[in-house]
């Protein structure tokens, strides 16, 4: 089957569900499905730009209808017309939304939680390769700067920050120095946001923030990556943020050598 056009895949998955859904998983669910095959590197950020669009342009002509923040259905299976948000609630929200854009998100923009320290080829310039969802393209973090913690199996090691060097550079160093043997995970948030098109921007300015931002991502960073008993995650902030990490190439195909060679030590 042939791409679907995206606003064509979001209406059809709402369609099947027949209920809210956030635009993360609307996005999942395109590419699940197969309506998508291409899914560019940030699909939820895509979703979540048409379905704004839409209601934006079209008002209450939209297909599409908002019933909270991030969660939207499709108009006709509105319950009950409080479901829907008024023109003043519509235009608080997409303000909000905006202003969350750009002040929450201008701090940590990507995210990666528990990355396997095994997945990594670790070569003078390591790649730390990670997707948004499933079927989504793969970006390369290596040169990504910001916060990064170690762990072991047990617990939280170090918290680090790479700034001066990049990401992949501080996380290469920490293989032969004296946390080497001690950590086999890790965690990172990053400054820099990803592209369409799987790039990192590189040129992004941080400018305005409060002591209430600070704040605000602080603690959002320790609940992600410590998830303490007692807090609600806090998964909201970082909506369409968090990547998943994928195994480097070069590991797969030492894996695949190896396989080759047993066998061949069978015959």
């Amino acid at each position: 089957m042939a791409d679907l056009k995206w606003k064509e895949a979001i209406e059809k998955v709402l369609e099947e569900e027949k209920k809210s859904l956030h635009y993360t998983a609307i996005a999942e669910l395109i590419a699940k499905r197969g309506y998508r095959k291409s899914l560019g590197a940030t699909p939820q950020d895509t979703v979540s730009a048409n379905l704004t669009t839409d209601i934006n342009t079209n008002k209450e002509k939209s297909i599409f209808a908002k019933v909270d923040r991030g969660y939207y259905i499709l108009r006709k299976f509105l319950d009950d017309s409080t479901q829907l948000l008024t023109d003043d609630d519509e235009a608080k929200e997409v303000l909000t939304d905006i202003k969350s854009k750009k002040e929450s998100h201008k701090i940590i923009n990507a995210f990666g939680i528990y990355w396997n320290r095994n997945l990594v080829h670790w070569k003078t310039t390591p790649d730390l390769l990670g997707i948004q969802q499933i079927g989504a393209s793969e970006v390369n973090f290596k040169d990504q700067i910001g916060i990064y913690l170690l762990h072991d199996s047990r617990e939280t090691i170090y918290v680090g920050q790479a700034i001066d060097q990049t990401l992949g550079q501080r996380l290469k160093n920490h293989t032969s120095d004296r946390l080497g043997g001690r950590w086999d995970r890790f965690s990172w948030f990053g400054f820099y946001p990803v592209n369409a098109n799987g790039k990192l921007i590189l040129d992004i300015k941080l400018k305005d923030i409060t002591v209430n931002h600070l704040g605000d991502i602080l603690e959002a960073i320790l609940i992600e990556s410590l998830e303490p008993r007692q807090n609600r995650k806090q998964g909201n902030l970082f909506n369409g943020l968090e990547y998943l990490q994928q195994e480097a190439p070069e590991i797969k195909k030492k894996l695949k050598e190896q396989i080759i060679r047993e066998l061949a030590d069978k015959i």
